[in-house]
């Protein structure tokens, strides 16, 4: 069994064509990741990307390579791999070191992506995966209806079909939005993030509004505090409900799943690694519910990582996985966009390129 021989970490800062945008006030104007690498005894290397967002997580990237460097690292070094279960079982214990999301996060995949090489084993196959493409989404900023146009086009140009739009700023200007990308882009599919931002007293109408202007569904319409209001709501509306900051790790998700408050799991792997990624996406299936996987704005290094996950067949809504687009990086390794969604062949090929390159 190969041994963790390393752990290190490296600031990664990739700029964006522009800033990203979203519910009340959140600006994301750059990328200002961590690149954490794994270095196992037999030569096997794993490569991940840590997405610190102070606003939503408190993380920042010098606080992600402390948090690596003097406690998440010497925890594991040394230990041995043997298989998921195994780097499971480690991640479990680095829960000890609350919060963190994304630098835990980040040394899990790395760690799952080390012990894959090791065993020459695709990943896609060692994570459990059965499709053979992955169907991607693209999160549109909201802003004026030039600007949102200008988003969805870009996009669209490069393949997509399925977009979510943010939402929470102007909402009958957003409504109207929405309803012209959908006559501009007919053969385009729509659904929004209102991040916490409606009111309970009126989001019943919201939705029904939202949805009758063709809206798939909605992620997170409701503050996550307001439990029972979540739960009311689900029940009245037709309108299908995702699950994001309200279940940001395995033990909210129990608590959401008891209440019955989603239908659908937006699961991060950038802020659960593929370890408690799993362990939510298997028990969110028991539970008859959906599921996409969300790249957590990441570089394509991220997006490839996220597309091998939603491999698995309880990933049965298109995933977040095409941020890449967005910055204003080298992406020349990136798949080609076929119908909407990405070959995991070719994915596999094209993060074995990113990883290199790293």
């Amino acid at each position: 069994m190969p041994a963790i021989e390393r752990v290190s970490c490296q600031p990664l800062q990739v700029p964006l064509k522009s800033a990203l945008t979203w519910g009340r006030g959140h600006k994301l104007p750059a990328l200002q990741h961590v690149l954490v690498r794994v270095d196992l005894s037999d030569g096997a290397i794993g490569i991940a990307e840590a997405t610190p967002r102070p606003s939503i997580y408190g993380e920042t990237s010098a606080s992600v390579q402390h948090i690596i460097g003097e406690e998440l690292a010497p925890r594991v070094q040394g230990r041995c791999l043997c298989d998921f279960e195994s780097v499971a079982r480690l991640s479990a214990e680095l829960t000890h070191i609350k919060a963190n999301n994304t630098a835990r996060g980040a040394l899990d995949i790395a760690l799952h992506q080390a012990l894959a090489q090791s065993r020459d084993q695709p990943l896609r196959d060692y994570l459990g995966g059965t499709r053979e493409s992955a169907l991607l989404s693209s999160i549109v900023s909201t802003g004026d209806k030039d600007r949102v146009r200008s988003d969805v086009a870009a996009a669209y140009e490069r393949g997509i079909r399925v977009f979510k739009v943010k939402i929470g700023r102007d909402l009958p200007a957003e409504c109207d939005n929405l309803r012209d990308m959908m006559t501009v882009f007919p053969a385009a599919r729509f659904y929004v993030d209102a991040n916490e931002t409606l009111a309970s007293e009126t989001a019943l109408q919201t939705l029904d509004a939202l949805r009758k202007a063709g809206a798939l569904y909605c992620e997170e319409p409701l503050p996550v505090q307001l439990l029972r209001e979540r739960r009311r709501l689900l029940r009245q509306t037709a309108m299908p409900l995702i699950a994001d900051d309200s279940a940001m790790t395995p033990r909210d998700l129990q608590r959401e799943l008891d209440f019955d408050t989603f239908d659908i799991l937006n699961i991060k792997t950038a802020r659960t690694g593929y370890s408690h990624s799993q362990a939510m996406l298997l028990r969110a299936a028991a539970q008859g519910k959906s599921a996409m996987v969300g790249s957590q704005a990441s570089s394509l290094l991220g997006c490839l990582q996220a597309a091998l996950f939603a491999s698995r067949a309880e990933v049965d809504c298109p995933s977040e996985c095409s941020f890449y687009l967005k910055t204003d990086a080298d992406v020349s390794h990136a798949p080609r966009i076929v119908a909407g969604a990405w070959r995991l062949a070719d994915v596999e090929a094209a993060l074995r390129a990113v990883s290199r390159q790293l």
